[in-house]
């Protein structure tokens, strides 16, 4: 009996101290999405969407639906992600018109008793964000080992609840549990969009 309480006061120590881990790591990934949502940004490099009607199993369908594409990761460059769907990988590439016709060959289904075929995910167009432009962080989402910001356009150009665009960093790793990569993560941020202010701010130095 006595050893069967040691063993479960073992495991009791190690969950609580697991759960601490998790507790100590929170307070920073909090700091990093309140320091994002809700701020305006200008865009410095061109951000990329892909908008696409999306057909669910029983035939509804999704129209307009929108999905930023632009990865960008600390040592292996920037690519074009579209993340997998209905059991499919996601599609990765440097081109985003690979990007486009691989989604064209993987979601292709067929249409009930052999007749034809549908799109399971049809791509309608890619919208361009440009240089200088302006949005807004709707959300910043920290996930094991990426970390993506969604954007709402400050135009009328979104459907209502849908995003404009988004951004994310592929880390090569698990992030670690204090978080402690925010400082590059936010530098690889920077690239794509950063605050006015700070570009102004960066200007009048040089200057």
């Amino acid at each position: 009996m006595r050893a069967g309480l040691r063993r479960l006061t073992a495991v009791a120590i190690v969950v609580g101290a697991s759960a601490g881990v998790l507790h100590a790591a929170d307070p920073a990934r909090k700091a990093f999405v309140e320091n994002w949502r809700g701020k305006r940004v200008e865009i410095k490099h061109t951000l990329f969407t892909l908008v696409f009607n999306d057909r669910g199993k029983l035939g509804k369908v999704h129209h307009d639906k929108r999905e930023g594409l632009v990865v960008v990761t600390p040592s292996s460059g920037t690519y074009f992600q579209f993340d997998g769907r209905d059991g499919e990988s996601d599609i990765a590439a440097t081109d985003v018109q690979q990007v486009v016709d691989r989604i064209n060959e993987s979601y292709r289904r067929q249409q009930v008793l052999d007749i034809g075929f549908y799109l399971r995910i049809e791509p309608l167009l890619v919208v361009r964000y440009e240089t200088r432009g302006a949005l807004v962080v709707k959300d910043a989402l920290i996930e094991r080992s990426r970390v993506r910001l969604l954007f709402g356009s400050l135009a009328s150009d979104v459907p209502p609840g849908e995003i404009a665009t988004a951004l994310t960093v592929q880390w090569p790793t698990d992030f670690s549990p204090a978080f402690t990569e925010r400082p590059l993560v936010e530098a690889l941020i920077r690239q794509y969009v950063d605050e006015p202010a700070a570009r102004t701010t960066a200007s009048s130095n040089r200057d």
